[in-house]
């Protein structure tokens, strides 16, 4: 029993240690940066902004990233142009003092400051749209090897912005933002190896860039790399419990495909790795339909059809129907049609239930084309 209670007493006195030693070293740093210390007064924005050891304070940060930025520090104008951007620490949201400070940054080479005055040309913030400056900036971000310059020069000739379209080049730059750390590009690499873009499909080199990105955080990557699992791809064996791991974690980041997957697993559910409950279906359906996914929303007009985790409601159900069948859901228009053309649960309306039903067995849906045939419908 008494070693135990040593241990503990160690453990505590250890922790006090560490904790006074942290204040101590706050303390210098904040004297340092009061008496005048440029470096210092970036470090104390840092710790402030992040929350380091100490409460997240933007408007602190802010303080010390001025005064740093108008002594001519290029790390602090970028981030006090960033903070103008995102309308942080209380700040209105201002593009162009934004751009001011990008501006002073990027004269003295700052690498951060050339990829976002490069965002603030592609996406027009501040200033009118022009992929000629966007990419002229990105690459010279690129220049200095920043990642993100590597991403943006890889996406610009992705899509073909003031560039010539090609994928052979967006894979080089993507490869060697990848290389260097950036999660979102890994994704995209991830991606293009899986489908075979610009190079020869490798699921299983595909696999390690999902890895990778997934485990920093990359949102779109964790659904794929939650897709890989659930189908057994690039090597791996059908893994229900890690596939539905993974969709959690982008579904809670907001991944729309995750949320819809998601669901599709909770309305069902898969023995031994995932639990039917049609209440947390509901939910991430909920969550996928907000974002326009036109299947989630058809699902969920099924759901309140049926009365299925929700109270039966089908005026619920045709309204998530109309949703669905505008973005060209041929199982909404089917649903739908039936609806409206019988009056089921809605006022009846055989014209435009009609053009529904038409819409989809033109589309080829076997069921609407054997009703309209059992109908006698034209």
């Amino acid at each position: 029993m008494r070693y135990w209670v040593n241990v503990i007493l160690l453990l505590i006195t250890l922790l006090c240690s560490v904790n006074v030693v942290a204040q101590r070293s706050y303390d210098s740093l904040y004297k340092a940066a009061i008496g005048g210390s440029i470096a210092a007064q970036v470090d104390l924005g840092d710790i402030q902004h992040k929350g380091l050891g100490i409460p997240q304070n933007d408007s602190e940060a802010l303080r010390w990233y001025k005064m740093a930025a108008e002594k001519g520090d290029a790390d602090a104008q970028c981030n006090v142009g960033y903070m103008y951007e995102n309308a942080l620490a209380g700040l209105a949201k201002d593009n162009k003092e934004a751009m001011k400070w990008y501006r002073k940054s990027a004269a003295q080479g700052n690498a951060r400051c050339e990829c976002s005055i490069g965002n603030m040309y592609e996406n027009g913030k501040g200033v009118n749209v022009d992929y000629e400056e966007a990419i002229k900036w990105y690459r010279l971000s690129a220049d200095k090897k920043y990642n993100y310059g590597y991403l943006n020069v890889g996406r610009m000739y992705e899509k073909g912005l003031a560039v010539p379209q090609s994928d052979t080049e967006a894979l080089k730059w993507y490869r060697l933002a990848s290389e260097g750390g950036n999660a979102v590009a890994q994704g995209m690499l991830g991606w293009m190896l899986e489908r075979g873009i610009a190079t020869q499909p490798d699921t299983v080199e595909a696999l390690t860039w999902y890895r990778k990105s997934a485990f920093s955080g990359d949102a779109t990557s964790q659904n794929n790399l939650g897709r890989m699992y659930y189908f057994g791809l690039g090597g791996l064996a059908k893994d229900y419990v890690i596939a539905a791991e993974w969709f959690h974690k982008a579904a809670r980041s907001g991944n729309v495909l995750a949320q819809y997957i998601l669901g599709q697993m909770h309305e069902t559910g898969i023995d031994g790795a995932v639990e039917k409950d049609l209440n947390e279906a509901v939910e991430l359906y909920q969550a996928a339909a907000k974002q326009q996914h036109k299947g989630a929303q058809f699902r969920l007009g099924r759901l309140y059809y049926y009365g299925l985790g929700v109270r039966k409601n089908y005026e619920m159900a045709a309204n998530w129907y109309e949703k669905a069948a505008s973005q060209g859901d041929l199982l909404a228009m089917g649903n739908l049609g039936v609806m409206l053309y019988e009056g089921s649960g809605v006022k009846k309306n055989e014209e435009k239930g009609l053009t529904l039903l038409r819409k989809a067995a033109a589309g080829g849906l076997k069921e609407v084309q054997n009703y309209m045939i059992t109908h006698n419908l034209k």
